[in-house]
């Protein structure tokens, strides 16, 4: 519990907020600067339903995989993602809705445990929405256009995905230990096939560290928060 004057704010919803900014910010991130680049990017305020879209499934992601907070919170974020993908600005770019609806969908799948999506093969589907949905849609919506050289961009993204959630998806550490070593290898290789810096050589370096944390860790309470937080770092040293 985290005290502010007379207000108590559980620290699980503080996390809740941190952890929905972060992954906003990371889902958003690769298409700024590579719209920036070209100078193509035109940012107005017809896209603010698309950052709220952006949060709510932040906040989802957030309460599906951590645990801490009642489920069904999560369904109540998933039904405002439908809302919002029906708002004027995105109902009116039909693949967009399609493509954010897709989304929606997969976050429920993975809310409810009958489907038992947390696994491997929900780790790669998770992945795949996750950065090609809403990335895609901020991308065409600021720049009016999409291109394949764009979605190759995105490689890194994915695979620091795959990498990062691999505790998250699966408590079976023996294995995870294979899957990780597998995953982290595929994300070097997304990142060496960037232009070689010092950001990328030290991106190379933190997830060489954090595949040795882990081997040695598995999954801690914490994990969700540091996939985010790592996750960002790895991103802003990429792109």
């Amino acid at each position: 519990m985290i005290r502010i004057g007379k207000l108590h704010i559980k620290r699980d919803y503080v996390a809740l907020v941190v952890f929905a900014i972060i992954q906003s910010v990371i889902s958003w991130w690769a298409a700024l600067d590579y719209g920036r680049s070209f100078q193509t990017a035109t940012f107005s305020a017809s896209q603010l339903p698309l950052i709220a879209y952006t949060l709510a499934v932040s906040v989802a992601v957030f309460i599906i995989l951590d645990h801490r907070i009642a489920p069904q919170w999560s369904l109540i974020a998933i039904g405002i993602t439908v809302a919002l993908a029906f708002t004027n600005i995105i109902a009116s770019e039909t693949e967009l809705l399609y493509l954010l609806l897709t989304c929606s969908a997969w976050l429920l799948v993975m809310a409810v445990p009958r489907f038992g999506m947390q696994n491997y093969f929900g780790l790669v589907v998770f992945s795949v929405i996750m950065t090609f949905t809403i990335p895609v849609a901020v991308f065409d919506l600021q720049n009016n256009y999409l291109s394949t050289t764009f979605l190759w961009k995105l490689t890194p993204l994915l695979a620091s995905y795959i990498f990062l959630y691999v505790p998250s998806f699966s408590s079976q550490r023996q294995i995870n230990q294979l899957i990780s070593a597998i995953t982290g290898a595929l994300l070097v290789i997304a990142i060496f096939l960037q232009p070689l810096t010092w950001q990328t050589i030290l991106a190379i370096l933190i997830t060489v560290a954090v595949w040795f944390g882990q081997q040695s860790f598995g999954r801690t309470r914490l994990q969700v928060m540091i996939n985010a937080g790592i996750q960002l770092i790895l991103m802003l040293l990429i792109y």
